[in-house]
């Protein structure tokens, strides 16, 4: 009986030992949390065929690292480019939104929509033309 309580000590030595070494969880890392300067951008009037685009700026103001996980848009007309890398607390990083007028005539107003690791609802950024 002894030996077996010597390696139960031994085992429970073991695991203490190596919780230490755990990778931290989101909650230890911090809370990200996105503020973008603005979240709309009017384009005014542009010519039918035109590619226009416009670099929506942001900024963690969270307390833990900010990612960027997917742009998506609503239409093939719209295509985004954004940060990759984590965005450190206190730091900025961008998206940028192209919209493609071709084939497009009048008032028009699509959207990309951000999503993070900040919370389970994306931001919503939107852009306006006028096509002539």
């Amino acid at each position: 009986m002894r030996g077996l309580a010597k390696i139960g000590l031994l085992m429970a030595a073991f695991c203490v030992s190596c919780a230490g070494n755990q990778p931290k969880t989101d909650a230890q890392n911090g809370t990200p949390q996105i503020s973008f300067d603005d979240v709309s951008h009017n384009f005014g009037t542009i010519a039918q065929g035109e590619k226009v685009s416009y670099t929506f700026k942001f900024r963690n103001i969270g307390d833990g690292p900010l990612q960027i996980t997917d742009v998506t848009t609503s239409c093939g007309c719209t295509a985004s480019k954004y940060s990759t890398e984590p965005v450190k607390p206190g730091e900025s990083g961008t998206v940028e939104v192209i919209f493609d007028s071709y084939g497009r005539e009048g008032k028009q107003l699509k959207s990309a929509n951000v999503w993070t690791n900040c919370g389970e609802k994306p931001v919503k950024l939107q852009i306006f033309a006028e096509v002539k």
